[in-house]
């Protein structure tokens, strides 16, 4: 593909301050960027919007990794974008994004942002939907290594921040002042123990002491965030030192916020939650490991609330034998309360529906266990899903092996639940996936028009006389 080569498409002019490296400095080849985002680039320049990759990706490339996708930062405003591509979407309503589905990948556009507003010196971020520059868009960004833009049309990396060095040294640093940096946006925090864990840097000293001290500034956080944050950690290989690390900085305890649903979970998870979790992260740790079929992060998250929950609630998912008026209980406050709770923990209205569907559809194949029976389940809702959660229960249940064995080998036949890793709330809070060709089948439980009746036959129904 032919890129174009003007260099007045791109923002040299404005690099002043910056550290520029070179393709023959930095290593970073072609084929490891994929097709479409160069082509995303490429008309986006043509059409006189200079557009930069930033993020993670940069970071990835640097060190050698292969980016999980890729983010594009321009100059174009939302509008402008979409009129540039077919596939694409707008989204977001702090700050508007466009998703571009191009050469089966999903490629995630944003515009230039400036300094954000904030209420007081060192406040929580209340305004962040102002248009600004590729410097003041690298500032305004978390970790001085997530801040370096790379420009596919000269094969350049800009650092305004000190990011090649912190990369260099393995540091994970924040822009500004710690205490300010979380104080603008407390997930912040989580998001260091991740990268701290996965990539193997070091914490910065004092980033790690404002941790320690800010650890409960995430409690008012939407829940949403810190679910989606949560689940994040559960499916990379890297959930056991992950959660560790929280209960060191003081982290899990508020992360979890299981004293909010006291009916649901149990005792000693209210007062130590790390002990009791550790056996299901350790299995999903080995999952990972053995590189076997791909856990919905969702699924990984419903197996985590199972074992922090009180044993009734993980005995009726087994269908282990119980007095009958318990088990009626039990049953009623499962099907009742745990969507509600789902909900107030942080999933949005669009996962809960399937999220119950997964969870009945495994109490369905380990009720069938007791009768001696083999149930694939090809036509129940969520079967597949339910398969890979009771695969990483086997252990705690104490399944037989051969069972589970059988589940396994039929996921190649078994249909993807559409419950998505890391959904987006669309308007109405329900789910968005740029993937699929056609909405989900889900609906929000309570939501839509109305059912028509169907008319009854009789006298009155039509196609009858009623003579004369």
């Amino acid at each position: 593909m032919n890129l174009p080569t003007d260099r007045q498409t791109t923002f040299e002019s404005s690099w002043e301050g910056a550290t520029v490296l070179g393709p023959e400095e930095h290593g970073v080849q072609r084929k490891q960027i994929h097709p479409a985002v160069l082509e995303v680039v490429s008309r986006l320049s043509k059409a006189g919007h200079p557009t930069l990759v930033v993020g993670g990706a940069v970071r990835d490339l640097l060190l050698g990794r292969t980016p999980k996708d890729f983010d594009l930062a321009t100059s174009a405003r939302p509008e402008q974008v979409k009129a540039l591509f077919q596939q694409a979407r707008i989204i977001g309503r702090r700050f508007r994004l466009v998703l571009i589905r191009h050469k089966g990948i999903t490629v995630e556009v944003a515009t230039f942002r400036a300094e954000p507003s904030r209420k007081g010196e060192a406040a929580m971020i209340m305004r962040d939907n102002r248009f600004g520059t590729p410097r003041e868009d690298a500032f305004r960004r978390d970790f001085t290594i997530n801040a370096m833009g790379f420009d596919p049309l000269t094969f350049s990396v800009i650092d305004y921040v000190g990011g090649l060095k912190d990369l260099k040294q393995r540091t994970l640093r924040t822009l500004f002042s710690p205490q300010v940096s979380f104080t603008e946006d407390p997930v912040r925090m989580l998001r260091a123990v991740r990268f701290q864990v996965r990539l193997g840097f070091q914490m910065d000293p004092e980033m790690e002491r404002t941790i320690r001290a800010m650890a409960t500034e995430i409690s008012p956080v939407v829940r949403h965030r810190l679910a989606e944050e949560t689940q994040r950690f559960l499916t990379g290989g890297f959930a056991v030192a992950s959660f560790q690390r929280f209960q060191e900085l003081g982290l899990l305890k508020p992360l979890l916020a299981l004293q909010d649903h006291r009916w649901f979970f149990a005792h000693d998870a209210l007062e130590n939650a790390l002990p009791k979790m550790t056996p299901y992260l350790k299995a999903l740790d080995a999952w990972a490991e053995e590189e076997r079929e791909k856990v919905s992060p969702t699924v990984a998250l419903l197996g985590l609330l199972l074992m922090l929950g009180h044993p009734d609630y993980l005995a009726f998912l087994a269908a282990e034998p119980m007095a009958v008026d318990r088990r009626r209980k039990v049953m009623n406050a499962f099907r009742r309360g745990v969507p509600d709770m789902l909900a107030e923990w942080g999933l949005l209205k669009g996962q809960v529906d399937p999220a119950m569907f997964i969870l009945l559809a495994a109490h369905s194949l380990l009720r069938d266990r007791w009768k001696a029976r083999f149930h694939p389940g090809r036509l129940m809702g969520g079967i597949r899903e339910a398969w890979l959660l009771v695969a990483l229960l086997a252990g705690h249940l104490n399944l037989d092996r051969s069972f589970v064995a059988k589940g396994l080998a039929l996921l190649p036949e078994l249909p993807v639940f559409p419950i998505l890793d890391h959904p987006r709330p669309d308007r109405h809070g329900g789910v968005y996936d740029p993937r699929a060709k056609t909405p989900p089948r889900l609906k929000p439980r309570g939501e839509g028009p109305p059912a028509k009746r169907r008319r009854r036959g009789g006298k009155r129904g039509r196609g009858r006389g009623t003579g004369g």
